[in-house]
């Protein structure tokens, strides 16, 4: 199987701008409403396989959530169905 890209938080924030990317916060809707990456996508772990479909593969999918395990559980389950995937290993920074 192949390993998992992780970056860290702050160099998540770098891709916000980068077309090629879409970045995902996977933290609830109430921790996203009190401060988010801007223009992340907001994904709770709980919804992410509904969400399968409406993710492209043509994009690299970059992953954040409170401390970074559920980034990491998400970003092999995501690695694992073909997409492109680098998660925060540690967790969201105000």
């Amino acid at each position: 199987m192949k390993e998992l890209d992780t970056i860290s938080f702050r160099e998540l924030r770098r891709y916000k701008e980068d077309k090629n990317c879409i970045i995902i916060d996977l933290r609830s809707r109430e921790l996203y409403k009190e401060g988010h990456v801007e223009g992340a996508w907001n994904i709770p772990y709980e919804y992410l396989e509904e969400a399968y479909p409406m993710l492209p593969r043509d994009k690299l999918l970059l992953l954040y959530c409170e401390r970074g395990g559920t980034a990491m559980l998400a970003g092999r389950e995501l690695s694992q169905r073909g997409y492109r995937v680098k998660a925060a290993a540690s967790g969201f920074e105000h």
